[in-house]
């Protein structure tokens, strides 16, 4: 009778052993979703780019939406606005000459951008990667103004130019909706000022002096996915 017992209880514990391992290998694997920008997700962002001696300081807002999926990701448009200014190169400039020097430019953009990860992208879950293009244009003022031989003078520039780049760019949640990131930029954005000098009494005006904002950057970024 205790045989019969101990071969019953063996019994069950096998079945139910069975079962559960049986219902562990079926379980579906469920997948980590991403956060690559989806249609209608709104990323905003706050913008810094600096060189390591901030000889020039440029500081911005952007703000991108997604709105159409095409082929394996994402279109989203947007736009930013940015500021930068002469900083330590200018107060320099101030300090050896005596003169007062200052440089800014204002460039609002909109922008197109282009979400996708590598279909296996195991360890990426939270990054969202893409390419963009931007268009816009640059605002700038350049001044040099003083006193040379007891007589005032001003030098004072400004111009409106085209503003165009290709880059890439990655954004890394480390919440759920918080990230940050970083895009390189090829950027062409150039022109010529059209500027009034003064000494004393006596003013000119012409459009000789040219400035030029081209070349690639890197541009670091804060955010918030809305």
């Amino acid at each position: 009778m205790q045989g019969r017992i101990a071969m019953l209880c063996l019994a069950s514990l096998l079945t139910v052993t069975s079962a559960r391992a049986q219902e562990i290998q079926v379980a579906p694997t469920v997948p980590q979703p991403n956060r690559v920008q989806g249609v209608g997700d709104i990323d905003a962002r706050a913008m810094l780019n600096a060189d390591i001696v901030l000889a020039f300081v440029n500081l911005g807002v952007g703000a991108d939406v997604g709105v159409l999926p095409l082929g394996p990701g994402v279109l989203a448009i947007g736009g930013e606005f940015e500021v930068g200014a002469c900083v330590s190169a200018c107060l320099l400039l101030n300090a050896v000459t005596g003169y007062s020097w200052s440089h800014m430019f204002y460039s609002p953009h909109a922008r197109a951008s282009y979400h996708l990860l590598p279909s296996s992208s195991p360890g990426l879950e939270k990054v969202d990667l893409y390419g963009l293009a931007l268009v816009g244009a640059t605002i700038t003022t350049t001044r040099v103004a003083g006193n040379a031989s007891d007589t005032d003078f001003e030098y004072a520039g400004s111009d409106v130019g085209p503003s165009v780049g290709l880059g890439v760019g990655g954004k890394y949640f480390f919440s759920d909706n918080l990230f940050f990131g970083a895009e390189g930029r090829l950027r062409y954005s150039a022109g010529q000022y059209t500027y009034t000098a003064r000494a004393g009494n006596v003013s000119i005006s012409d459009s000789q002096s040219s400035w030029s904002l081209s070349g690639f950057n890197v541009q670091l970024f804060a955010g918030l996915r809305l």
